[in-house]
């Protein structure tokens, strides 16, 4: 029996490219690990009703999900916030003041980076707000929010624990998830940090890159069995 029994994806960059299609083969990988009884879930920074979209779309394939950066998550058929922001209205009306654009989540609020300064300024006033930085954008979360408080919300409701757990992803925040997985990797177009501190670096970008992963894990299952 495969040890690990959740698979955790970030989404942009990893579970797919640009063009937010998925790529030939990978359905079918997912398939196979879940027969042997491992599970498939997304951890994104993207909202809570695209992350639902995306769900509906892949009929049963992805189990559950993390949005908005570890704030919303669904699982067993159930939405639930996981973290919420107090005086996130106020603080909107900050970044308008500023000219901000910004693009509003549940709970995430999404800033270009060409915008770094003015939410440094605007976030200075919220205690309880902090900044993660996701290649080109930045995302106002909740304090001490974290992709990582998503999985150990979903570790709560599977019932498991990091040994059972692997993850993979591109970017700083795919980072958070880390110390929370026994086995982690990072598609051929990560950073060099993820990269560095990933088990396994595929050698195929996106989603042919975690294809890769999740043959690997399915290899190293059979290698433990023979």
């Amino acid at each position: 029996m495969n040890s690990i029994r959740l698979v955790l994806s970030d989404y942009d960059r990893t579970f797919t490219d640009s063009s937010l299609r998925v790529e030939p083969g990978l359905v079918d990988a997912i398939i196979r690990l879940k027969r042997k009884g491992t599970l498939f879930s997304i951890v994104s920074g993207r909202k809570y009703s695209f992350m639902y979209d995306l769900y509906q779309s892949m009929g049963g394939v992805v189990d559950s999900f993390i949005a908005e950066n570890g704030c919303v998550g669904y699982a067993n058929g159930r939405k639930h916030y996981i973290a919420r922001s107090e005086g996130r209205e106020e603080m909107l009306v900050g970044l308008r003041s500023l000219d901000v654009p910004y693009d509003a989540g549940d709970v995430v609020v999404s800033v270009s980076v060409d915008y770094e300064r003015e939410v440094d300024q605007v976030i200075k006033g919220y205690q309880n707000m902090h900044v993660v930085r996701n290649v080109d954008s930045l995302m106002i979360l909740p304090h001490s929010v974290s992709k990582a408080t998503g999985i150990q919300w979903l570790m709560g409701v599977y019932n498991l624990t990091p040994v059972q757990m692997a993850c993979i992803g591109d970017a700083e925040n795919d980072l958070e998830m880390r110390s929370l997985c026994s086995l982690m990797g990072a598609v051929c177009n990560a950073l060099p940090a993820v990269k560095k501190e990933s088990d396994y670096v595929c050698r195929q970008s996106f989603g042919f890159g975690l294809k890769e992963f999740l043959e690997y894990i399915e290899t190293r299952a059979i290698k433990t069995i023979e």
